[in-house]
C-alpha cells in the first residue's frame, strides 16, 4: 500500500470512530435537583436593595438577607421601622416594600415561553410598591394582591398597596 493511500484510510477511521469515543466519555457537569412546582426552595425573584432591618422568612428560622439573595415562593419577607428592600421578580416586576411591612409571596409561577403565569402576594401590614412586570401586562386577572381587607385586581403598571395590620 503507498502511503499516499494510508493517509486518506487513517483519517476516515477516525471520522468513523471519534462519535463513539465522544460519547462515552461525558464531562463532570455537576447537577442540581429540581424542585417540585410550588416547592419553598423554588427561587422566583432576587433581592437588589435593602436598608436598614428586613428579613425573611417565618418566626424562628428568618435571616438578614443580602443584595443578590434569591426569595422564594411562599416566604414571608418584612421590614422594621427603618427598614426597605426592593425585590425583581423574574417576569421583571419591581416590589419595593416599605418601613414596617410584612407580606407573604403566596403564589408565583411565570413561564418565560409562553409568558403565562400567576402570581398573588399576601400583603399582611405595611405597604408596597409595585411597577408589574410581563406577567400583569398579558394576564392582569391573573395577578392579586390580597390585604386582610380586600382582594386588588391589578389593571394599572405602577401603583402602591397600604395595609393597616389586624389587631
Amino acid at each position: 500500500m503507498s502511503p499516499f493511500l494510508a493517509v486518506p484510510l487513517v483519517t476516515s477511521l477516525l471520522a468513523a470512530t471519534s462519535p463513539c469515543f465522544a460519547q462515552a466519555v461525558a464531562p463532570a457537569v455537576p447537577t442540581q435537583p429540581s424542585a417540585p412546582a410550588g416547592a419553598d426552595t423554588v427561587r422566583i425573584g432576587t433581592f437588589k436593595q435593602i436598608e436598614g432591618d428586613t428579613r425573611m422568612g417565618r418566626a424562628g428560622a428568618q435571616r438578614t438577607p443580602t443584595p443578590g439573595d434569591g426569595v422564594n415562593v411562599s416566604q414571608r419577607l418584612s421590614t422594621g421601622k427603618n427598614g426597605a428592600a426592593t425585590i425583581i421578580l423574574k417576569d421583571g416586576t419591581v416590589l419595593t416594600m416599605g418601613p414596617d411591612t410584612t407580606m407573604d409571596l403566596s403564589q408565583f409561577q411565570f413561564d418565560s415561553t409562553t409568558q403565562q403565569g400567576n402570581f398573588v402576594l399576601d400583603l399582611l401590614q405595611g405597604s408596597v410598591r409595585v411597577v408589574t412586570g410581563l406577567l400583569a401586562r398579558i394576564n392582569p386577572e391573573l395577578f392579586k394582591i390580597n390585604t386582610p381587607t380586600s382582594v386588588v385586581g391589578v389593571r394599572g403598571t405602577d401603583f402602591i398597596v397600604e395595609a393597616q395590620a389586624v389587631q
